[in-house]
């Protein structure tokens, strides 16, 4: 694979994990301000935000290490 094409690859899911973080965590700060409560939503949000970045990032993640245990196996 191309050095810029994972270069690009691996930037998409740093992109990825930070937009899920805090769309977690702005989703929570809003409810939270509508039912005018605390921080429970908000906490909430972090741990879901954290759970979609990790399930994604192993899914995204994985085509990768796959390619990269066929070279290393054929002595490429």
């Amino acid at each position: 694979m191309n050095k810029w094409v994972l270069a690009a690859r691996l930037m998409g899911i740093g992109w990825y994990i930070g937009i899920s973080v805090a769309g977690g965590i702005l989703g929570g700060i809003w409810v939270d301000n509508k039912l005018g409560t605390s921080i429970v939503f908000t906490l909430v949000g972090i741990v879901l935000g954290l759970a979609v970045a990790l399930y994604g990032t192993y899914r995204m993640i994985s085509p990768l290490m796959r390619e990269g245990r066929g070279k290393d196996e054929n002595g490429e």
